[in-house]
């Protein structure tokens, strides 16, 4: 009787444990219908000043030009933001990740890459915010460019001073299937133009 009750619990547990890796692959599969597209960038900061919501250049404040001139002069001007996807699930059933692989463009210019290591669910016929952390030194990153070529180029991911910024983010998701790391095949491009208003 005893090896009955064991035989019985070995034989639920594998059901429970396939059921799962199915619902993990159906995930995976649901994700490659879905839709990804650039909202925004969020809490854009400069050397730690925030120009989030600047609509021109001239609007930054005194002190704060002299700390991002500072920071320009010292090669060390850091860019942080959120840049904040849309994944648009088109499907009858949930669509997931795990795990987001991504490498940033900028005017064409690879930036730096990185990855999201938190699951992602879109929900059926929903759509679902996701947003990556970026965090680089634009100084080092333009290394070789002119004070004004790097200055434009953050500055035009946010303002209204007329200049405008390419961003591209190319992204490669991935699914654990059991114990294994199933990866997308392919990178997905996804591109925005900010444009000065």
């Amino acid at each position: 009787m005893k090896r009955k009750g064991i035989y019985l619990l070995s034989i639920v547990l594998f059901v429970m444990s396939s059921c799962d890796l199915l619902q993990q692959a159906e995930g995976a599969r649901m994700l490659s219908n879905c839709e990804f597209k650039i909202q925004n960038l969020s809490d854009v900061r400069l050397a730690g000043v925030d120009v989030s919501g600047i609509s021109n250049v001239s609007e930054i404040n005194t002190l704060d030009v002299l700390a991002i001139t500072n920071a320009l002069l010292s090669n060390n001007l850091p860019l942080t933001f959120n840049l904040n996807l849309l994944v648009k699930n088109p499907n009858q059933q949930p669509a997931s990740m795990n795990r987001l692989d991504w490498i940033l463009f900028i005017d064409d210019m690879q930036m730096l890459d990185g990855s999201v290591n938190e699951r992602f669910v879109a929900e059926p016929q929903g759509v679902g915010l996701l947003p990556v952390k970026i965090n680089f030194n634009l100084s080092e990153v333009l290394k070789g460019e002119t004070k004004d070529k790097i200055i434009n180029t953050a500055i035009g991911l946010v303002d209204g001073s007329g200049q405008s910024a390419r961003v591209m983010i190319k992204l490669k998701p991935s699914i654990m299937v059991g114990q294994h790391t199933l990866m997308y095949p392919k990178w997905l491009e996804v591109k925005h133009e900010f444009t000065a208003k």
